[in-house]
């Protein structure tokens, strides 16, 4: 298996240059390991053996280690979930990810080319997070501060942030929320949600603000979602083509924040 062909959830195999020597044992069982994600909570037997060339033996010698760490468990005969270990391992993972040193300087970009307000928002639970921010020499009142919650269902970046739950995650959020949504608001949401997902980036107005305009776009590393980058300005302000302008530097932004996280 290499790169190119690696299936879906598992990650790619160094070259045999970066590989380390004498444990290729441990590196089956962290691959099978790292096959579990958001699409595919669950493992069989038969999953495993079709990613790997190993025996059945072996396949369960590996999948037994696991589960004698407590990292998965048997959900029934053959059929295997992750444990609630792995919430620890995640939340040691979120309190390490802090982008806000990298992220400052790119806002302080964004704000200079388009005159306007930029943020960098991340997720904390069922919650957007302000984590910085670069304000605009114009005043402007909004809610979303530094270490603020939010929801994550009101405005562009929130939304970015909603987009990437599992419909059934999605739905248990909008089931929850209080008061309910109107089917009609709540379909409009979830197309919303779909063409965000697709794309990456999203407008708003007025959703969290009056009078408040923002875009914002998806900041991700290696595949996976870890905050959003958005520009927010008095809508009175704005002409068509400001707009445009700012979904553009909002888009270069985004882009240049994963080129830096990847470095």
């Amino acid at each position: 298996m290499n790169a190119m062909n690696a299936p879906d959830g598992v990650e790619p195999v160094p070259s045999l240059a970066q590989r380390t020597k004498g444990v290729d044992s441990a590196r089956r069982v962290l691959q099978i390991l790292l096959q579990f994600s958001e699409s595919r909570p669950e493992l069989t037997i038969d999953n495993v053996l079709e990613s790997f060339d190993i025996s059945v033996p072996s396949a369960y010698r590996y999948l037994s280690l696991l589960r004698e760490m407590n990292l998965i468990e048997e959900r029934s005969k053959g059929t295997f979930v992750l444990s609630p270990r792995i919430l620890q391992l995640a939340h040691s993972a979120e309190a390490s990810l802090d982008y806000r040193t990298l992220a400052q300087p790119i806002l302080d970009r964004m704000r200079e080319e388009t005159g306007e307000t930029a943020l960098y928002l991340r997720r904390v639970n069922d919650a957007a997070v302000c984590l910085a921010i670069a304000e605009s020499d114009h005043q402007i009142s909004i809610s979303f501060q530094p270490g603020h919650l939010m929801p994550l269902h009101q405005g562009a970046a929130p939304k970015v942030l909603l987009s990437e739950y599992s419909d059934a995650k999605r739905e248990q959020y909008i089931d929850l929320l209080r008061p309910p949504m109107s089917k009609a608001a709540r379909a409009k949401l979830e197309a919303d949600l779909g063409a965000i997902r697709d794309s990456g980036y999203a407008e708003s107005a007025a959703e969290v603000d009056a009078g408040v305009w923002a875009a914002a776009a998806a900041v991700r590393s290696y595949g996976a979602l870890v905050g959003a980058v958005t520009v927010v300005a008095p809508a009175y302000r704005l002409s068509e083509s400001h707009r445009r302008q700012i979904g553009d530097v909002v888009r270069a932004g985004a882009a240049e924040f994963e080129a830096v996280i990847a470095q």
